[in-house]
């Protein structure tokens, strides 16, 4: 399994929870948003298109979308993930960690 397909595979379980939340508080705003950002996820190839889920990913808080506590934690642990990922991606091998 490829760097990839591990963050997928670590990421797919975490949305799915969120998008059951979601769907069972009636959310239909944010169940939309979260359903794109889940499919894309299932359709990345490559690190590029990862980094660019992250970032539509970090629009989440400009959405206007309310959301109660429980989605808050849930989209706060994706977006934390997220955030790892996309650093782990960004750095240099020549810069120490």
């Amino acid at each position: 399994m490829n760097a990839i397909d591990t963050v997928k595979a670590d990421l797919k379980p975490r949305l799915e929870e969120l998008l059951l939340h979601l769907n069972a508080t009636g959310q239909i705003a944010a169940t939309a948003f979260f359903t794109k950002i889940f499919v894309d996820l299932d359709a990345v190839e490559g690190e590029e298109q990862l980094l660019e889920l992250f970032i539509e990913l970090s629009t989440t808080a400009f959405l206007g979308i309310p959301f109660d506590e429980v989605a808050l934690a849930l989209i706060d642990d994706v977006l934390m993930n997220a955030e790892q990922v996309a650093q782990t991606f960004s750095v240099d091998d020549s810069t120490p960690q």
